[in-house]
């Protein structure tokens, strides 16, 4: 399907050469956006998981864990802990 854009208000078909660097640039976007993928679904909490709560959520699970003496090893059975590694677990980050 051909482009246009406009040039003096009026449309005006791409050129090959013009055709040809649209595809460049559209392929390294979509590149770029795979490569960082993970770290918006983390933000967004796409699959099963709900995501990272808001800092405030965070640190107020993080004081709660602290509060009941979640230190070293117990520190893993946290809630703060728990919620995260959930994250962690369905959106692994790619390299």
């Amino acid at each position: 399907m051909p482009r246009f854009h406009l040039i003096n208000g009026e449309l005006v078909q791409y050129t090959s050469e013009e055709e040809s660097a649209r595809d460049v640039e559209e392929a390294s976007d979509i590149a770029k956006e795979a490569s960082i993928k993970y770290i918006n679904e983390r933000r967004e909490g796409t699959a099963t998981t709900p995501g990272y709560g808001s800092f405030g959520e965070q640190l107020d699970k993080l004081y709660h864990d602290i509060n009941a003496g979640k230190f070293g090893a117990n520190a893993k059975t946290g809630s703060w802990f728990v919620g995260i590694s959930s994250v962690k677990a369905a959106h692994p980050k790619s390299s």
